[in-house]
């Protein structure tokens, strides 16, 4: 899923618990619940195979672009969550932070994973390598489709917890 997906869910995962420590729980199964669901992502497989492989790759050109785009990607997540919070009865910011917090930790614990091999953090890059290609690599995505099921994913999520 893009950034934006996970941000959405877990931010509203997170308001409607109301408690940091399962807004934290529910960001963090969300991201690899959201992962198995056959998805769009805009991250390139070159960028992906290089930043796995490459030492150094995170000083090149590319990793920085890439950067750029998930950093519009998290703007516009958090900018979506907010306007979905207005929804809602009673919001709660903190824990719906904790929860976005939480549901992108994966992404960026798997890059971290790419550029320094840290054994400690092995597990979640297999993890979510696993849940994430055991679908995908026999689907092939694209754009459209794979936005029109994130956006569905997110409307009946926010659906559904609106009426808690």
């Amino acid at each position: 899923m893009i950034l934006a997906s996970h941000i959405i869910v877990s931010g509203l995962l997170g308001a409607t618990t109301q408690n940091y420590f399962l807004a934290a729980i529910f960001g963090f199964v969300s991201h690899y619940i959201l992962d198995a669901i056959p998805h769009w992502d805009y991250l390139s497989d070159e960028f992906k195979l290089r930043a796995k492989t490459e030492k150094g790759f995170f000083k090149n050109k590319k990793f920085w672009r890439e950067l750029i785009n998930v950093a519009l990607d998290i703007l516009i997540g958090l900018g979506l969550l907010f306007i979905f919070l207005k929804y809602y009865k009673n919001p709660q910011i903190i824990p719906a932070i904790i929860g976005v917090t939480f549901g992108v930790l994966p992404d960026p614990l798997s890059l971290l994973y790419w550029m320094t091999k840290w054994k400690f953090i092995k597990w979640n890059f297999y993890f979510h390598e696993f849940v994430h290609y055991s679908i995908h690599s026999k689907i092939d995505q694209k754009f459209w489709p794979g936005i029109i099921i994130q956006t569905i994913a997110v409307a009946l999520i926010f659906l559904v917890l609106r009426k808690f």
